[in-house]
């Protein structure tokens, strides 16, 4: 019939502000009788000095569950529960953790919190039926809110609420482990003619706070609110817009609009190239020697081959591409696709490729991911404005693979375009000094005619002209050099190996890769030079971490 702390269903005997007192329940049946010696004896074993049997008989007799003080006991402080308190740094929150009590000990009084809420100037939002349950129940070891502040209601204009998407960029940032299903992957969020499109949400008016203290919590006034922009194939109905035609809609430049879709099942001889100021689904696939221009989003089912692909925004190739050579992407948003082999591309986003990067030049100005299947970049030309994530660089036979990280695409080109423009003056000014020697012994031989040394004052002309092109040149160069300097967010990240034969660089930097080949790393610029370090899944830089895809 034992209970904690020291009584049971019949009594409890026990510490409370200095006094030892007791309880005596009414027995619910003649089997709950209490004893006086009963407590005699507790009280022996508490240590709590004795008192006359006479008075501890007539609490027995009343049985009313009382509390009645039997004799001081100042000794019995050490049984009470022991209680913590925090308040919060703004003062919106005060919590308490109470310790249970030892044998002997009793329950948190309603004395104690008052204590507590007086001694911390607590007199606003105080949880009153939390402390008469920590009164009435055991509420131990563990933090309990006792009182909370009102919070401020900040101002705020009116907010425009859209009814579709504003990020569908990237969308492999927002997924685990960067695994996208490109058969799902859909940019394009088509609108009938009248459907909602936004809305202008009412603003709302500064109301104060209140913190546990009584004191008033300023609110925020109201900033300037949102203005509802309809613009192409939409109108403005009251705090609405809606559309007015079919389509895919957008933000542009903050403007809602209604882009229009052409949806066909083939691009071949029956179509014609197409070219469409909206967004095109492409249902089959492309033929040959076809172009498919968009000023938005193109999605083809697909795999495709020898043809130019345009998107003004985001280009999605479900099954890949295999250009021969002569298929030629330009993307002017993000690239998503299955696979890219013997293709030329540009993409001013960020590229996913879901399998293999296969003997193609391929110029990205953001990221570029590799994830989902064989994840490997063998032969060709990839430069990658931010960092680059796969599984494989090059192959175990040295496929030729020229793979740069850190720089602007076009950057690049016009440096490498310059060093040709260069080597091609240096030949010219070749020829042209041959020129010069030549007419000089032509112009010291007896019977020289005007037109000899017209001759060689030209190609003298002419050879001075290439010299000061190529000074000029050479400045321009050095000029792009200083300016060539890998951004130190960038990184190769090798999942399983870079094969030798594979040539490295973080923009003019090169990185060795040694005849075994360099396993499960990652390389960055760090002071100048390229850094390299062991990939561990489990043990990402944070720098790195932050910039991968969530779960990578």
């Amino acid at each position: 019939m034992s209970s904690k702390n020291g009584f049971d269903k019949r009594f409890s005997l026990y510490y409370r502000n200095g006094w030892a007192v007791l309880r005596v329940y009414p027995p619910e049946n003649s089997g709950e009788r209490v004893f006086a010696e009963e407590i005699v004896n507790r009280m022996k074993i508490l240590e709590i000095p004795m008192v006359r049997m006479m008075k501890i008989q007539e609490i027995i007799d009343h049985a009313d569950g009382s509390v009645q003080k039997l004799v001081e006991w100042s000794a019995g402080a050490h049984l009470s529960p022991v209680i913590q308190t925090r308040i919060s740094e703004d003062r919106m929150k005060a919590e308490l953790y109470i310790e249970p009590p030892k044998i002997g000990g009793g329950g948190v009084t309603e004395e104690e919190f008052q204590h507590i809420l007086r001694d911390n100037n607590i007199c606003h939002g105080v949880k009153q039926e939390t402390i008469e349950n920590c009164i009435s129940s055991e509420c131990y070891n563990r933090w309990i809110t006792i009182a909370e502040g009102t919070p401020a209601v900040h101002g705020r204009g009116g907010r425009v609420e859209y009814s579709f998407s504003l990020e569908t960029g990237k969308p492999f940032r927002e997924l685990p482990f960067g695994r996208i299903d490109l058969k799902e992957l859909n940019f394009i969020q088509h609108k009938e003619a009248g459907d909602l499109l936004a809305e202008l949400m009412p603003p709302v008016p500064p109301q104060n706070g209140r913190d546990i203290n009584g004191e008033i919590v300023e609110a925020n006034p109201a900033g300037e609110g949102q203005t509802l922009n309809a613009g192409e194939n939409t109108e403005l109905r009251g705090n609405r817009i809606v559309a007015t035609a079919s389509g895919n809609v957008r933000l542009d430049r903050g403007a809602v609009i209604i882009e229009p879709v052409v949806t066909v099942n083939n691009v071949d001889y029956e179509t014609g190239n197409i070219s469409f100021e909206g967004s095109i689904i492409i249902k089959g696939h492309v033929a040959d020697g076809f172009t498919v221009k968009a000023s938005g989003d193109i999605q083809i089912t697909k795999s495709v081959g020898r043809v130019s692909l345009t998107a003004g925004r985001n280009l999605i190739l479900q099954s890949g591409i295999n250009g021969d050579r002569e298929g030629n992407i330009e993307v002017g948003g993000d690239l998503y696709a299955r696979f890219i082999e013997s293709s030329f591309v540009h993409v001013k986003g960020s590229s996913f490729i879901s399998g293999s990067l296969l003997n193609s030049t391929v110029k990205i100005c953001g990221d570029l991911l590799l994830e989902g299947g064989r994840c490997e970049i063998v032969g060709g030309l990839t430069v990658v404005k931010e960092w680059i994530k796969c599984r494989k660089i090059g192959s175990l036979y040295e496929a030729k693979t020229n793979v740069v990280s850190g720089v602007e695409p076009e950057e690049l080109d016009t440096f490498f375009d310059a060093l040709k423009e260069v080597e091609k003056l240096r030949s010219v000014q070749d020829e042209l000094d041959k020129q010069v020697v030549y007419f000089t012994k032509q112009c010291s031989l007896p019977g020289a005619t005007d037109l000899s040394h017209r001759q060689k004052q030209q190609a003298e002309a002419q050879a001075k002209e290439a010299s000061v092109k190529i000074a000029y040149m050479m400045k321009k160069i050095q000029h792009m050099r200083k300016e060539l300097v890998p951004s130190p967010d960038s990184f190769i990240l090798a999942e399983d190996i870079i094969y030798a034969g594979s040539k490295i660089s973080f923009g003019l930097l090169e990185f060795t890769v040694d005849r075994r080949g360099a396993k499960k790393t990652i390389l960055q610029v760090r002071d100048g030079r390229i850094k390299e370090t062991g990939y561990n899944p489990a043990q990402i830089p944070e720098e790195i971490k932050q910039a991968l895809p969530s779960g990578n």
